[in-house]
């Protein structure tokens, strides 16, 4: 009896990991990341998914934090085609080993709510009410349980949605796999920055202007896609990368092999 090459007991098990954390975003940011590395930019979250019990009014607002991130997802091309709606049509792969040499994450996912919680939240919890009722602990110790937070995201939630300065319908976070890159705590002193202080636009841009001066870098070789969103877009970027200065003509002709579209993923992966 034929067994399609497969031993008999045995089934096939779809990848549903990747050994390269994608980026996706708009064609101009892909360009800039080409150029000068990935910038982290502050990006609002909302911490109060991790609280059982209603907090005050001013606790609930300290927990309305912008951080400065970079964000990546582990997730397959072919099960990218949500992700590629949702973030965009253009991005950037690169290798997992990459990003583990350069700190960046998978995040904490967690849920919370009155009755029910993960310990997870529940311990966080713990640790932000001391660190909000400035408790004992010392400076550095708060700064560990701050760094924790930074990692940490809502099993689901609502989307910031930075063009709209709004959050968006609530969407299942966990199937993102996200892995998060922060700047290193001695470069981040003064960046965070509360939900008014964020909604002051110039003090926002200024932040997000000093940010600029902290790029996480790669070389050439750890790519391993970049993403158009159409194959008539493939030549142009092609020639973008011709124009670069910060390429070996070597590493130029790597990139060059690297480039597909995002109709090639929705269509053959």
């Amino acid at each position: 009896m034929c067994n399609n090459g497969y031993e008999e007991g045995l089934t096939f098990s779809p990848t549903i990991s990747s050994n390269t954390l994608f980026h996706f975003t708009d064609k101009k940011s892909v360009i800039g990341i080409l150029k000068e590395g990935f910038i982290p930019y502050l990006c609002m979250q909302d911490l109060n998914f991790i609280l059982r019990d209603n907090p005050t009014e001013e606790f609930a607002e300290e927990l309305h934090q912008a951080i400065p991130m970079v964000c990546f997802c582990d997730i397959p091309l072919s099960q990218s085609k949500n992700h590629l709606g949702r973030y965009g049509r253009y991005g950037i792969g690169l290798s997992k080993d990459w990003g583990m040499e350069n700190n960046i994450s998978p995040v904490l996912y967690a849920y919370s709510d009155p009755h029910k919680g993960s310990e997870i939240s529940l311990a966080i919890q713990q640790m932000l009410i001391r660190l909000y009722e400035k408790s004992d602990l010392d400076n550095r110790l708060w700064d560990d349980i701050y760094r924790i937070c930074c990692f940490a995201k809502q099993y689901k939630g609502k989307l910031w949605k930075k063009e709209e300065e709004s959050f968006s319908d609530e969407i299942n976070f966990y199937d993102e796999r996200e892995w998060r890159y922060v700047p290193p705590r001695k470069e981040l002193s003064n960046y965070y920055l509360r939900k008014k202080e964020f909604f002051n636009k110039s003090l926002r841009d200024e932040i997000n202007h000093k940010l600029e001066k902290m790029p996480l870098e790669f070389e050439a070789s750890d790519i391993k896609y970049i993403i158009v969103s159409s194959e008539e877009e493939i030549i142009s970027i092609i020639e973008e990368i011709e124009e670069m200065d910060g390429y070996k003509s070597d590493d130029k002709r790597l990139l060059f092999t690297k480039v597909i579209c995002a109709k090639q993923i929705e269509e053959d992966f």
